[in-house]
């Protein structure tokens, strides 16, 4: 092995382990919080399949603001890795405080305007009056809890860009534990709470909400944090909320018009019919088990990427964005077998009706199959919005969402008669196109050029 054969060996080791370092933590935060998903999931399954349909239906309702608060602090998160990159403490002061200044206003208008509305959203999404009953009271219950997870998301996008993920993941645990905790109350009535049911499933999501930002706010009293606000000086900068919002808000659109193209893809699987809501919250549901690497590895490439960048480094960064695609396919991959080889007797886990069974299974081996591209989605997707394009993946999300997949969800699905296995067939061609579109654009390079 020449000398510089044995440097380039040395730099990729250290870089794997740097993309471990970052990514194992997300990993298990992400655990944490599929364990939630799966647990409501199997919590209100007890009480039937309208429960598991109004639960799903209205989750999906409220992930679509979730998805517009976890991609909008992927602007945070972009935003201080790059000036962690740059060697720029005062900036990145700033960057906390006046993010969290204008999150307590966003999530108090975001509450109000979700409480109000809630009944009109579940009303376009089901013909059926008892669940529409069931999921607006979920929903609404939800959105009490905007506050904590806005919090959350936007100091989750701080710590990550500071390359300390390992927060994140205290805070994943505690919120996975708080709400398993309050579903055991609300849901069942326990410890002198009355049963709610599918309501209480709603409260207690809120409420572990609240827990989880708890520990993010738990980790601003820290040495270095808090030499950071103290060089902000404790002003609000309407430069870096302008600059945040110009990286995050196409960001966090591309999250929630993907989202709402998914409550349009649920209102396809209501026009089937109730089973084959709950049969898509089931696969969903364990669709998260294979997301969490997908999503830990995007984290990574997404701070290890702006470090790089705004240290003028850009082969780590495309080294980086590189490995970490390969660790998360590899991973993704395994996962996709899995749900084919184990699939039924997973399904069977949520709910003991063999029709539910009969009705997801085709549905998750469709999904299954694309795993590996998946993983490439998100990895260069996130690597993407690093560099800066952000507008360009939103475009790009919003013209596959709307003008493939979901015309494909509805021609395969109810005009075929193919029911819930026709919808997600169109699933797994959106993934396979989005993959190799992100792919082909991080190669061509020319975000190489873009300031932020």
């Amino acid at each position: 092995m020449t000398f510089k054969n044995a440097i380039y060996s040395r730099f990729r080791a250290h870089l794997n382990q740097k993309i471990f370092q970052l990514a194992f933590p997300v990993f298990l935060g992400m655990t944490s919080f599929t364990i939630i998903q799966i647990s409501d999931t199997f919590m209100v399954g007890k009480l039937g399949e309208y429960a598991i349909a109004a639960a799903g239906m209205g989750g999906i309702a409220y992930f679509t603001v979730l998805a517009f608060l976890m991609n909008g602090s992927v602007g945070i998160q972009i935003l201080t890795s790059r000036r962690y990159g740059e060697k720029n403490p005062k900036a990145i002061g700033e960057i906390l405080f006046s993010v969290l200044i204008a999150g307590i206003f966003v999530s108090a208008l975001i509450t109000w305007l979700g409480s109000l509305f809630s009944p009109y959203l579940i009303s376009r999404m089901t013909p059926d009056l008892k669940l529409r009953e069931e999921a607006t009271v979920y929903l609404q219950a939800r959105f009490w809890g905007t506050l904590g997870y806005l919090m959350l998301y936007t100091l989750r996008g701080y710590f990550d860009g500071l390359g300390k993920p390992i927060i994140g993941m205290y805070s994943a645990i505690l919120t996975m534990v708080s709400n398993i905790f309050f579903n055991w109350i609300f849901i069942y009535g326990n410890l002198g709470v009355p049963a709610m049911g599918v309501k209480g499933a709603g409260i207690a999501s809120s409420l572990a909400g609240g827990v989880g930002f708890l520990v993010f706010f738990l980790f601003l009293f820290g040495k270095e944090t808090r030499n950071y606000l103290r060089l902000s000086q404790y002003r609000l900068r309407w430069e870096i909320l302008k600059t945040t919002f110009r990286i995050g808000f196409p960001s966090a659109m591309d999250g929630s018009l993907t989202n709402i193209a998914f409550l349009i893809f649920n209102k396809m699987a209501a026009d089937i019919g109730v089973e084959s809501v709950a049969a898509s919250q089931i696969v969903f549901s364990v669709l998260t088990l294979s997301f969490m690497p997908g999503f830990a590895f995007s984290v990574a490439a997404t701070t290890i990427f702006g470090h790089a960048i705004g240290s003028g480094k850009f082969k780590k960064a495309i080294l980086a964005t590189y490995r970490s695609a390969f660790f998360s396919a590899i991973l993704m991959g395994m996962m996709g077998i899995l749900f084919i080889i184990f699939g039924k007797e997973i399904i069977s886990q949520f709910s003991e009706g063999d029709k539910l069974i009969h009705e997801a299974y085709p549905a998750l081996v469709v999904v299954s199959l694309v795993q590996v591209g998946d993983a490439y989605h998100m990895v260069f997707g996130a690597a993407l919005k690093s560099a800066g394009l952000v507008v360009w993946v939103l475009l790009s999300y919003v013209i596959v969402s709307y003008g493939i997949m979901l015309p494909l969800a509805y021609w395969l699905g109810i005009e075929l008669g193919l029911g819930t296995m026709g919808l997600w067939s169109s699933i797994s061609l959106w993934l396979l196109i989005l993959s190799l579109l992100f792919l082909w654009k991080f190669r061509k390079g020319d975000w190489k050029s873009i300031q932020l």
